[in-house]
């Protein structure tokens, strides 16, 4: 009986939402006020009213009457002289939990994310499981959320945009207090959340496809034994690589119809993670069985539809911000959608575009195809075959604490002092991961970040190097900006895209710490053009995954297949209206293979953004030190990023930096 009610628990959530907006009448709310000011004449008036506001609008039935709420702000607002002392005492306690949260949820999904052996079905239930799920609530019903926004009223985006620059750290500290427990979410929304998401991180990192049992018109293998890569990483990195190749066309070709066919859901069921059968794409058939096996049924577009589900459930409880774009934007970026869009198609119109794609033509000898926008050849040394650059990666990293006991040395490279090089190495722990890779960074001082990449049982591959350094470059960011920012409520970077930012330095690097780089006007000007073409290709990317999502809520009532051709159409025409004027192929949908649009809800944005911070960060690096100047840029902490972009190189986030350089590097290559 108990498993059919909470079976139903999400479905009751979404229809009945618990009341969101359960504010005290405004007549209660001035009767506070009145016996406030008589209590503390010398109190800033617009900041009492701003905190009693906001503590009332948050206040429920449950939290008990009127008189309750205003004997609680009668006790708990704190005189001037006190209110530093109070954000101390938050900082100290916030730490300890978020610190202590954090950690749990990374020993609860360390076998989702580290590679430790077939994933059985209890660890994905550890994995979904959201141990701070009830944190929101506890603190409100312990009062000290109520607390907090009573002393520290929240501040608008446009008013951090005003005066931002004017605020002193410990004021920046105070928003970010405020900011924190601005919303009241529900534990039950959250755990449910958490679920649904964790749900769909399992279904995106099991998606592996055997290559080895990937055949051509005579059945026979194409590709290595052995060879299994994940979609979409391991698929778009395998044709990066194939560009050394000579006779790689073919096998590209191949992959681009394999991801043609993941897309548009028409693969093989049971080529999904499984390699019972043998698959040609071409005839989409498997060999070994008659009928050839079905289709995999809907379940890539049936597990963005339950991300929407879950964004739906959290919707009620974000007044102001009542769809994901919302919170996605305006509450967790800090920048407007409309601003995002116009910095990409800035990338994707801008005349440069055009001109790449004519001479990577020139430099393939052959008319493009949708492939190329993983075009490799701009990173120097061009030609290497995979071949020696993965002989050379495993000699010097055959297992996970091998690059571990390098990172002093690769940071010395970068130009990092050995002081703060081995300070940072203490503070990092490297892991093979199950998926592509990822950074997991601590919330506590006494904690450590993590960084995960692929290991196979010869050692890390070039592409698992790859993933390391940009991962690292995350580790670095994480451990700067915790424990150097001075405020515990300013750790961090103001949001994802200035961590991809830094990520994207140290990846770019990836060659010079190998000692096969030797930076010159040409290889300056290859990495440019490398610069600008991936984050001309990754930008239409996110213009797809903010479409599709702006489609879901507009179509509520969908279905998997009726979402599946819907996104398969706006792939095709983000495609059709900035990439096949260029590469003069029509009508792919190759846009929308990312898996990160599967598992992690409009976080694409932010590798366009990533690469456009990072490209203005990287400008500033070529006159001032890496190693000093990382430092200074992370210990500004997690402002709002037009304010980090001031106080970091003096400037907003623009993609005319890059496109200039693309237009120098042009003439220098021409």
């Amino acid at each position: 009986m108990w498993s059919h009610l909470s079976a139903l628990l999400p479905v009751l959530l979404l229809l009945f939402p618990r009341a969101a907006w359960c504010a005290l009448p405004d007549a209660d709310v001035k009767k506070v006020l009145d016996r406030l000011s008589s209590r503390f004449p010398a109190y800033d008036k617009a900041r009492l009213g701003s905190g009693v506001r906001a503590a009332a609008r948050l206040w429920e039935a449950q939290d008990g009457p009127a008189q309750v709420f205003e004997d609680f702000c009668a006790e708990n607002l704190v005189p001037d002289a006190e209110r530093d002392a109070l954000l101390d005492r938050f900082e100290s306690k916030l730490e300890a939990l978020r610190g202590h949260f954090t950690a749990m949820g990374l020993e609860l999904r360390r076998e989702m994310d580290e590679d430790r052996g077939e994933l059985k079905p209890i660890d994905r239930s550890f994995a979904a499981f959201a141990p701070d799920a009830h944190l929101t609530d506890d603190l409100f019903r312990s009062r000290l959320g109520f607390a907090a926004l009573l002393n520290f009223p929240p501040r608008t985006l446009e008013e951090a945009a005003a005066q931002g620059a004017r605020w002193s750290r410990r004021q920046w500290a105070e928003a970010r207090l405020a900011k924190a427990f601005e919303f009241r979410v529900p534990a039950g929304v959250i755990q449910e959340a958490s679920a649904r998401r964790s749900t769909a991180e399992a279904y995106v990192n099991s998606y592996n496809i055997y290559m080895d049992h990937v055949v051509g018109a005579d059945g026979k293998p194409l590709f290595p034994a052995g060879l299994k890569l994940q979609s979409h990483w391991g698929l778009r990195d395998h044709i990066r690589a194939l560009y050394a190749d000579p006779r790689g066309l073919d096998k590209q070709k191949l992959i681009l119809l394999i991801m043609e066919r993941i897309i548009r859901q028409e693969i093989p069921a049971p080529m999904v993670n499984g390699n019972q059968y043998f698959w040609d794409p071409v005839r989409n058939i498997t060999l070994g069985v008659e009928p050839s096996a079905p289709r995999e049924p809907d379940v890539r577009y049936q597990t963005l539809l339950s991300l929407l589900f879950a964004a739906r459930l959290e919707d009620p409880y974000y007044p102001g911000y009542q769809t994901l774009m919302d919170r996605s934007f305006r509450l967790e970026r800090e920048i407007p959608e409309a601003e995002v869009e116009a910095l990409l198609k800035s990338l994707l119109e801008a005349p440069a575009g055009k001109r790449v794609a004519a001479l990577v033509k020139k430099r393939l000898g052959r008319d493009l195809l949708p492939f190329d926008i993983w075009y490799e050849g701009f990173k120097p040394p061009k030609g290497m075959p995979l071949e020696k650059l993965d002989a050379l990666v495993r000699r010097r990293y055959p297992t996970a604490s091998a690059f571990q006991r390098d990172i002093p040395n690769i940071l010395m490279k970068l130009g990092f002092s050995p002081e703060t090089s081995a300070f940072l190495a203490a503070h990092i722990v490297v892991d093979p991961a199950r998926g592509s890779g990822h950074a997991a960074g601590p919330d506590m001082r006494s904690d450590v970040a993590h960084l995960r990449t692929r290991v196979g049982k010869d050692g890390m591959d070039y592409q698992g190097f790859n993933v390391a350094m940009h991962e690292l470059g995350h580790n670095v960011e994480q451990t700067f900006s915790l424990h150097r920012v001075g405020h515990y409520l300013l750790h961090g970077v103001p949001n994802s895209a200035f961590t991809e930012g830094f990520a994207f330095v140290f990846q770019a690097r990836d060659l010079e710490v190998l000692g096969l780089s030797q930076p010159d006007a040409q290889a300056a000007a290859l990495k440019d053009l490398n610069d600008f073409w991936a984050a001309r290709e990754i930008a239409g990317v996110a213009l797809v995954d903010m479409r599709v999502w702006h489609w879901m809520y507009e179509h509520q009532g969908a279905d998997a297949a009726q979402l599946r051709e819907a996104m398969v159409g706006i792939a095709r025409d983000v495609w059709n209206e900035y990439y096949a004027p260029a590469f003069g192929v029509k009508d792919s949908p190759i846009l929308a293979i990312y898996a990160h649009m599967f598992y992690y809800s409009l976080y694409i944005p932010n590798y366009p953004l990533g690469h456009l911070i990072a490209f203005q960060v990287e400008d500033y690096f070529k006159t001032h030190s890496l190693g000093t100047e990382m430092e200074r840029m992370c210990r500004i902490g997690s402002v709002t990023p037009k304010e980090w972009m001031r106080q970091a190189v003096g400037g907003p986030i623009s993609p005319e930096p890059m496109l200039k350089a693309a237009e120098k590097a042009l003439a220098v290559l021409r």
